[in-house]
C-alpha cells in the first residue's frame, strides 16, 4: 500500500484565514484512496494583509506582485508555525499543495489568478510545493472550478450520494450516470461576511443576526432573478460577478438584519431547489456555512433531501484535505480535474510542482 503525507492550504474568499491540514493518503488500489486527517489548525490573516487582501482586485500591478509575494512569505511562516506547534519534520512530509488566494476569476475572458507566490513557500518550508490548479482547465476552455468534486467522489463516498460546500461561494458535485458532475450554485460567506463588516462583525455567528431580521420579499425576488441562475452546470461564479450583480441589488434602504435575512432566504431556495433538481437522496455539507445552524435549518427546511453534516475538523477543512488531495494527483501524475465538472475539452493533470 502506497502512502503520501501532504499539507494542505487553502484559503477561500470568504477571506476568514487559512486552513492548514496534515493529512496522510494511503492508495489501495488504482481507485480505492483513504485518508487521515493527522492534525489541522486554521490561521487568521495579520490585519494588515487582511486589508490588503480586500482590495487586491483593485490595485495596481506591481502592487498586487508584492501582495503576492508578501502572502507567500505569510502562508510559509503558517507552515513553519503549524510545523513547531505540533513537532513535526519537514521531511515528514512529500509536499505542500497549496491553492493560493483568488484575487480574478473570469473563465470566459481566458484568465484565473491566484496568488501566494509559490517559490516563497517552496523555499522557506524546504518542502516541495504544489500550486496554480486552475489556469490549465481555464487554457482548456473550462471554468477551472468547481475543483473539490475530485476529492469528493474519491474521499467521501461513504458519508452521502452528494457534496455540497458553503463556503464564500456554494458548489454542488454529484453522480450522474456515472459522470460526476459539479458547479457553483450561488454566493454564501462573501455576501454574508461582507454585510456583518457593516456592523463591525467578521461572520454571523450561528445565523444569529439574521435570524433577527425579516425577509424583503422584493429584494429577494430580484436575487432569485439573476441570470445565473437560468443556467444549467458547468458554471462557476466569482467576486467579479458579486461585485457586479448582487452588490448593487444589496445597496438599498433595507435595514441590515432584513438584508442578511433576505440572502440567506436567497441561499436557501437556490440550494434547495438545486438539490431538488438534481434528485439526490442526501448531501454532505461542509465548510464555514455548515457552522451556521440557521441557514443549515432553512435548507432543510425547504429541501427534500437528507442533510448531513459531519464532524467539525471536516466541515472546516474538507477544501484543504480537498486540495492536498488534488496535489498528490499531480504528484504522482493522474487526472485531478475533470473536464464532466469544468465543461473543458479534456481532463487534465492540473498544477504547477514547485522545488525548494
Amino acid at each position: 500500500m502506497k502512502t503520501f503525507r501532504a499539507i494542505g492550504l487553502m484559503s477561500g474568499t470568504s477571506l476568514d484565514g487559512v486552513d492548514v491540514a496534515d493529512v496522510t493518503f494511503s492508495q489501495v488500489n488504482a481507485n480505492d484512496w483513504t485518508f487521515e486527517v493527522n492534525h489541522a489548525c486554521l490561521y487568521h490573516f495579520e490585519v494588515s494583509l487582511l486589508h490588503r487582501l480586500k482590495k487586491a482586485h483593485l490595485i495596481p500591478a506591481p502592487e498586487l506582485m508584492e501582495l503576492s509575494a508578501d502572502l507567500g512569505k505569510f502562508y510559509a511562516d503558517v507552515v513553519k508555525r503549524f510545523l513547531e506547534e505540533f513537532k513535526i519534520s519537514p521531511s515528514s512530509f512529500d509536499f505542500i499543495a497549496s491553492h493560493g488566494q483568488t484575487v480574478f476569476h473570469q473563465p470566459d475572458k481566458g484568465y484565473t489568478l491566484q496568488i501566494g507566490n509559490g517559490p516563497e513557500l517552496a523555499v522557506h518550508t524546504k518542502i516541495p510545493t504544489v500550486l496554480d490548479f486552475r489556469s490549465m482547465d481555464v487554457a482548456l476552455g473550462g471554468n477551472g472550478a468547481p475543483l473539490i468534486p475530485m476529492a469528493d467522489h474519491f474521499l467521501f463516498q461513504k458519508f452521502a450520494d452528494s457534496f455540497l460546500n458553503l463556503g464564500g461561494f456554494s458548489n454542488l458535485s454529484f453522480k450522474k450516470e456515472q459522470q460526476i458532475l459539479s458547479f457553483d450554485v450561488c454566493p454564501v460567506n462573501i455576501v454574508i461576511n461582507d454585510l456583518m463588516r457593516k456592523m463591525g462583525e467578521e461572520y454571523d455567528d450561528g445565523g444569529a443576526f439574521g435570524k433577527l431580521g425579516k425577509v424583503d420579499e422584493s429584494l429577494l425576488r430580484q436575487l432569485n432573478a439573476l441570470d445565473f441562475y437560468k443556467s444549467d452546470g458547468p458554471k462557476s461564479l466569482g467576486q467579479e460577478w458579486v461585485q457586479e450583480h448582487v452588490c448593487p441589488l444589496l445597496d438599498v434602504d433595507v435595514p441590515l438584519e432584513n438584508s442578511v435575512r433576505t440572502f440567506y432566504e436567497h441561499i436557501a431556495y437556490q440550494i434547495s431547489k438545486t438539490l431538488d433538481k438534481t434528485e439526490v437522496s442526501s448531501v454532505l455539507i461542509t465548510g464555514g456555512g455548515a457552522n451556521n445552524s440557521f441557514l443549515v435549518e432553512r435548507i432543510q427546511s425547504l429541501s427534500k433531501c437528507e442533510i448531513v453534516v459531519p464532524e467539525k475538523t471536516l466541515i472546516d477543512f474538507k477544501e484543504a484535505i480537498g486540495f492536498a488531495f488534488l496535489g498528490l494527483l499531480k504528484w504522482v501524475g493522474e487526472v485531478n480535474v475533470l473536464s464532466s465538472v469544468t465543461g473543458s475539452i479534456t481532463d487534465s493533470s492540473s498544477g504547477v510542482i514547485i522545488y525548494p
